[in-house]
């Protein structure tokens, strides 16, 4: 298995804690964990059987702070440098805290970004498990808080309700988180006590009032505004908490159950019986970076841990890529080889059948001399050509027009049938002076020429009367004889 492919996730609680392995996006292996020494030993072996997986952390404590801020608009590292400096001066007493951007602000006067400054308040809470991570040299993926997970559920069940108050019950009290158009604005998690009323859902019911009491004291909702409250309920353990939540009182209550959490999260149902806690532990998975807790020298020393890995990765699919082409090289030439052979085979085989076949005409040689004597005879029979057929086409073509006198028959021939060529001199003898008449006649005899000749291009080169411009005009004035002389050319097409 890839360790890339693989995580090993903690929940931490005032109880105790849950511990995860997922591969490929899937939980699996997720057990209990006790508190202090017993839950550290347990944590320290599962850690020797995963060797240098990254684990991620995800706390749920009542020592947590959140505040929004709205700072100005800022990019790279003078946003970096800018929400360092304001973390610090808001979480001075723990070296775990976060600025997660939330988008623009713009009806602020400064028009900047809302940030949401989160914390860790109690650093001790956490301090025993990153020993050990730190004594094993595993990787730290990150820290975040419980209700940093939140908006990952939101968004799996498609709530879209401007204002939404996330209520479950946790080891240790009832978490409550208000979300604002599926961005985390304030949790809280409350100690219940059972024992002040009958029914201890009476004490939740208190609780999710005091919690709508100190959003409206914050100014995040009004004092007539309805809250729509959503129970995560894993367990179906609150089902009568609706009672206690009447809308008159200004709530309005839905439940999420175990078969909608299966369904929407994709878990197991043997994974969410034996364990609550396998709902946080598959939001972590997903976890927003900008809500990760980790100081700088975590960050640092993760960087390491992923460059190292990463090249240990890259030099090994690099080596596996080269063994891959180096067994298809070697299978080419394998398969080239085999080819080879059965060529070489079939042109054996085709060399006995043609011996086989030329043993009755007297054999290989014998054939390739009379092959040879047919092609000098063709060579010969090429060059051996007689102007006769040419002569009498033309002859017949003028008999045919009339009033033509062929006085010139000019037969060229350079040994190849392409160079053979065929030149027409002649006159019209009753000539009158009739220029347009004697046109027509000479483009009958090159018409009737070009289909008694199909292999050749024929063409008038010298009409009785060339028009063209750059031709000179010559003639007789007086007494003299009209002439209608005309040169036609017929070449061999190629």
């Amino acid at each position: 298995m890839n360790p890339l492919s693989r995580r090993l996730l903690l929940y931490l609680s005032a109880a105790g804690a849950s511990c995860a392995l997922q591969r490929n996006g899937q939980l699996s292996e997720v057990q209990y964990l006790p508190s202090e020494e017993e839950g550290w030993e347990a944590f320290n072996t599962l850690l020797m059987a995963h060797p240098d997986v990254p684990v991620a952390i995800a706390v749920d404590s009542v020592d947590e702070l959140y505040r929004s801020e709205i700072l100005p608009r800022a990019w790279g590292r003078e946003r970096a440098e800018m929400t360092s400096r304001r973390l610090r001066q808001l979480v001075h007493q723990s070296p775990y805290r976060a600025a997660m951007r939330q988008g623009r602000e713009r009806n602020a006067p400064t028009r900047g970004d809302r940030y949401l400054v989160m914390g860790l308040t109690n650093p001790e809470q956490v301090r025993p498990w990153l020993d050990i991570l730190h004594l094993r040299g595993v990787p730290l993926a990150g820290i975040w808080l419980l209700p940093a997970l939140s908006a990952n559920l939101v968004r799996r069940f498609h709530l879209k309700d401007p204002r939404l108050l996330l209520v479950s019950e946790q080891t240790g009290g009832l978490r409550l988180t208000y979300l604002e158009n599926g961005e985390l604005r304030f949790s809280r998690l409350a100690p219940v006590d059972g024992n002040q009323h009958e029914n201890p859902l009476e004490s939740y019911a208190e609780e999710i009032e005091r919690t709508r009491q100190a959003l409206v004291g914050q100014r995040l909702i009004t004092r007539e505004e309805k809250i729509k409250v959503v129970l995560v309920d894993p367990l179906n353990t609150l089902n009568d908490l609706h009672g206690f939540l009447p809308e008159t009182a200004g709530f309005q209550c839905i439940s999420i159950h175990r078969g909608r959490l299966l369904e929407a999260l994709e878990l197991p149902h043997a994974l969410l019986a034996e364990s609550a806690d396998a709902l946080y532990l598959s939001l972590l998975s997903q976890a927003p970076a900008g809500a990760n807790l980790m100081t700088a020298e975590q960050r640092a020393g993760s960087r390491v841990f992923w460059l190292r890995r990463g090249l240990v990765f890259g030099a090994a699919a690099w080596l596996a890529l080269s063994v891959a082409a180096a067994l298809l090289l070697l299978g080419d030439a394998w398969r080239l080889g085999r080819q080879s052979d059965a060529l070489q085979a079939s042109t054996m085989n085709d060399r006995a059948r043609e011996t086989a076949l030329l043993a009755p005409a007297g054999g290989g040689d014998r054939v390739g001399q009379r092959l040879a004597a047919v092609e000098a005879w063709n060579t010969v029979r090429l060059r051996d050509q007689q102007p006769a057929p040419l002569f009498a086409a033309a002859q017949a073509a003028a008999n045919r027009v009339g009033g033509i006198q062929i006085s010139r028959l000019n037969w060229h021939n350079t040994g190849n049938a392409e160079g053979t060529s065929l030149t027409i001199e002649g006159d019209l003898p009753a000539f009158n002076g009739d220029y347009r008449a004697a046109h027509a006649s000479i483009a009958a005899l090159a018409r009737l020429l070009g289909e008694k000749l199909p292999r050749y291009r024929v063409e008038v080169v010298a009409w009785p009367l060339d028009a063209q411009s750059g031709e000179a005009l010559e003639g007789e004035i007086g007494g003299g004889r009209l002439a209608a002389r005309f040169r036609i050319q017929a070449r061999a097409i190629p």
